[in-house]
Formats: C-alpha cells, sequence, structure tokens
C-alpha cells in the first residue's frame, strides 16, 4: 500500500467551474394550464410529486386562508375522512407535505415505486375533492392559535413580524401578519372559496423528480389534467406599492434576556441583471459561516452565538436581512458593528484571497442544489417561481461568482448597502432612543 504525505498546512488549489450542466426536464403543459416538469433521475425506487399554485399569503382576502386551504386538504375528502388518509398513505409508505408563502403554495409528496399508483390516488383524491371538514378546522384554529400566542412571546417573532411591517406597511400583502383572534373568524366558507379561486392551474406547475417510468408519468398528468383545476376568469396578480417610512422600529418585551435584531431592506427581483453580484456580495457580508459579520460579532466581539444575512427571494422584489439575537444590552453596538461592516464594503475593494474562499464556497453551494433528482426538483421549482424557468440563470451565477472583481462589489455595496436606507427592527426588554416603539 503506498502512502501519501500530506501537508494539511497548504490549503488545496480551488478548480473553477465555468458552468453547470442543468439536467433539462422534459416540459409537458396540460389542458387545463398546468405546466408540468418531468426529472427522471436517481436510482431509488423513489418519487416526488409537488404541486405548486400562485395561492399565498399575499392573494387571502383575510389572515389566515391560504395557510388554512392548503393544510386542510389532507383532512377530509368526499370519499375519506382524515383518519382514513393518514392509514393509506403510512401503509403505503407516502409521505405528504403542505407549505406556503407570501405568494405560494404547494403540496410535496413522496412515494414508493411499490405503492406509486395506489398512493398516487390519494393524492389525486386530496387536490380535487377536499372538503375542509369543520371538526378538523376547529382543530386547526385551535392548536394554530396556541402555537401564535406562544410564538408572539418570543423576540424573535416580534422583531421579524415588525420588520416586514416596517418595510412594506402593516396593511400590505408583505408586512400584514396574522393576529389570534384571525382564528376565531375563519370560516369553512373562506377556504373553499379561496381554493375554488386560487388553487388552479394557471400560472401553477406540477414537478415529478425521481426514478419513474413512462406509464407511471401519465398516470400522474391523467390525474391532474382535471378540469377543475381551469382557470375561469383573470386573477389580479399586481403587487399593491408600497412606501417604507419607519427605518428604526422597536418592540417591547419585558424581562426578555435576548434582543432580537433584523436589519435589511428591499431589493430587486431575482432575475434583475444586479441579483447574481448581489449574492456573492451577500455571502461575503453574512452568508455563510466565514463571513464578515461571523467573524467581527461573534469571533471578535462576541455579541452572539450566530449572525447571518441573507436574501429572500419574492414574486415580484427581494428583500435583505441580517438576523442575530445579542444580549440585551448589545443590541445597540451590533446594529452599529453591521453598519460599520457594511460601509467598508463600500469604501475598501475585498482583497483577492477573501474573494477566492468565497467563490469556492459558493461554487460548492450551487453544485448541492444540483445534486439528486429531489435537489433538482427544488432548484427548478425555484427557477419557476422567480426566474420564469430561466435555466440560464445558474450558469450566469456561476460566470459572476468566478469572474466578478473587488471594483464591481464596491459598486453594488454602495449601490444597495446605504446604511441610512436599511430598515433596523430590535425586538427586546431595554427600550433604545430614537427608535419607534
Amino acid at each position: 500500500m503506498t502512502l501519501h504525505n500530506i501537508d494539511r498546512a497548504v490549503q488545496p488549489q480551488r478548480v473553477s467551474v465555468s458552468s453547470i450542466k442543468i439536467p433539462k426536464p422534459d416540459i409537458i403543459v396540460l389542458n387545463n394550464g398546468f405546466k408540468v416538469l418531468v426529472i427522471n433521475a436517481g436510482s431509488q425506487d423513489l418519487a416526488r410529486v409537488e404541486v405548486i399554485f400562485r395561492a399565498g399569503t399575499r392573494f387571502q382576502p383575510k389572515p389566515l386562508v391560504a395557510n388554512a386551504a392548503i393544510s386542510l386538504l389532507r383532512d377530509g375528502t368526499i370519499s375519506r375522512t382524515s383518519q382514513q388518509i393518514a392509514e393509506e398513505l403510512d401503509f403505503y409508505g407516502s409521505f405528504l407535505e403542505p407549505s406556503f408563502s407570501r405568494d405560494f403554495a404547494s403540496v410535496t409528496f413522496y412515494t414508493i415505486g411499490k405503492h406509486f399508483y395506489r398512493s398516487l390516488d390519494v393524492l389525486a383524491d386530496i387536490l380535487t375533492n377536499p372538503t375542509y371538514p369543520q371538526h378538523e378546522l376547529e382543530l386547526f384554529c385551535k392548536k394554530g392559535k396556541q402555537s401564535l400566542l406562544v410564538d408572539l412571546e418570543k423576540v424573535s417573532t416580534l422583531s421579524r413580524q415588525r420588520f416586514f411591517s416596517a418595510l412594506f406597511g402593516s396593511n400590505h400583502p408583505y408586512g400584514s401578519f396574522a393576529t389570534p383572534n384571525d382564528y376565531d373568524v375563519l370560516s369553512q366558507t373562506d377556504l373553499v372559496q379561496f381554493r375554488n379561486r386560487y388553487h388552479k392551474a394557471s400560472n401553477g406547475l406540477i414537478v415529478i423528480a425521481g426514478k419513474v417510468d413512462a406509464k407511471q408519468v401519465d398516470f400522474i398528468l391523467n390525474g391532474f389534467n382535471n378540469p377543475i383545476f381551469k382557470q375561469c376568469g383573470e386573477i389580479e396578480l399586481g403587487l399593491p406599492s408600497f412606501t417604507t417610512t419607519d427605518y428604526r422600529v422597536f418592540s417591547y418585551k419585558k424581562d426578555a434576556v435576548q434582543a432580537a435584531l433584523r436589519i435589511g431592506r428591499v431589493l430587486p427581483k431575482r432575475n434583475h441583471p444586479d441579483m447574481p453580484g448581489l449574492v456573492v456580495l451577500n455571502t461575503i457580508l453574512g452568508g455563510y459561516f466565514g463571513s464578515r459579520l461571523m467573524r467581527n460579532i461573534r469571533e471578535d466581539k462576541g455579541f452572539t452565538y450566530g449572525i447571518s444575512s441573507f436574501i429572500i427571494p419574492m414574486a415580484e422584489l427581494s428583500a435583505l436581512v441580517v438576523s442575530t439575537e445579542v444580549g440585551s444590552a448589545f443590541a445597540e453596538s451590533t446594529v452599529d458593528e453591521v453598519f460599520k461592516e457594511m460601509l467598508k464594503l463600500q469604501t475598501e475593494p475585498v482583497s483577492n484571497d477573501e474573494l477566492e474562499l468565497v467563490r469556492g464556497y459558493m461554487t460548492g453551494q450551487v453544485l448541492r442544489t444540483f445534486d439528486g433528482p429531489f435537489a433538482i426538483a427544488d432548484s427548478l421549482a425555484s427557477l419557476f417561481q422567480y426566474n420564469n424557468l430561466d435555466f440560464e440563470y445558474i450558469n450566469n451565477l456561476i460566470r459572476t461568482i468566478n469572474e466578478i472583481t473587488p471594483t464591481q462589489l464596491l459598486g453594488l455595496a454602495k449601490k444597495y448597502l446605504d446604511v441610512d436606507r436599511m430598515v433596523v427592527s430590535i425586538a427586546g426588554s431595554k427600550r433604545i432612543r430614537g427608535y419607534k416603539e
């Protein structure tokens, strides 16, 4: 056996990736308007079907309707009770997961090949024949109200909600939040009407991924090529205008030991030409464990165990958010240090060594998003939601990671990291002068 001596003090050379060969899915458009992506990949006898509707909370006529309409689909149909659905899926080794955001609502379904057809029959029934039983709605409201009451005791929840309310306005679809009392006025009729209007194929997507053959794909398509999903009439998809008026806001929480901080601003939507560069800039600022915010505020100052910045994509725009929790006495100092790092990015070019480190990290992260059929499905669903299935976006991001210069990053920082335009939301027990409570 040959032994190799490795000098672990020498960093391995990074091999640049110029492009990613994205597995192009088969794209099918059903008669009712559904767009279907098929990714036949993987060695395990598993399949995943995700059905996405443009039916997020921004479209709901009253709070909680979008959440309940997607979450309660599995709690009863014309022919099955919630118990029967749960028992069948458990027997078939299948799993169903509803989710929702500001813009979209979806159901993700996992199953094994052995029980593929029977389990998919249950999924089709759930999506086409839900009844929203009154007793299930009452249980949903009881649990949800209790959970929300618990969450509202957390400074992280208070800071996050106040941040988005300040950013967009408390009456804007992106800035409004449910209250515990909203559960008391949620009705079965609300859910039925919302589903009938928004759980439609227009602007909808079905993503089929895993080890599936043509017969199985046809079975899925036949189940969802149903006139019930066909849209009747137009739906207004425009986002209301907003104005940010409060840039420093505070939420008081008696006896809180920690203070929660959210700092950020609105950015362009993800298909904007500046976005690939902003993704790199955000990674340098706070997007990974070796970021500047982590080195400063965690390692140097010791204010927190962790701090991060991230870009939240939405259908019409994006938002930059810096998030952390610190001791109540360090909240103002933490804001100052975050701003200091933002200002430094506007005035001092990023060193080649730091940029090279970030290039390697980001390339690995992008490659990971296409590792396996389910990861590919997630990435393609994201491309549908935020980039109109522009497959070139990924290669453009890789190209930007490899080619962006310190000078270009400096320009992006000056354009987007103006600290005076950043909304700061702090929740804690120590009131701060100059912040609107």
